[in-house]
């Protein structure tokens, strides 16, 4: 059984944008998914929605990179 339902929070800051990284990974699963469903225009709101989220990624992902290289140094 569960002991409980909300995870621990992230404790540094990478750790919170790798955890962005991977809700945002989740989301665009769905989002794509549910728009390879659908045909014509209709498919143009999700693979909009698509985009943002690849957007949001590639920011979180390039901030996990500089976080990583100030460690580095």
């Amino acid at each position: 059984m569960l002991d409980k339902l909300i995870p621990d929070p992230p404790h540094t800051p990478e750790e919170t944008l790798i955890r962005i990284f991977e809700i945002l990974r989740c989301a665009a699963a769905v989002v794509y998914e549910s728009g390879d469903q659908l045909n014509g225009t209709k498919r143009d709101l999700p693979f909009a929605a698509m985009y943002l989220i690849d957007m949001a990624k590639a920011l979180a992902n390039h901030q996990i990179e500089q976080l990583q290289a100030q460690r580095a140094t």
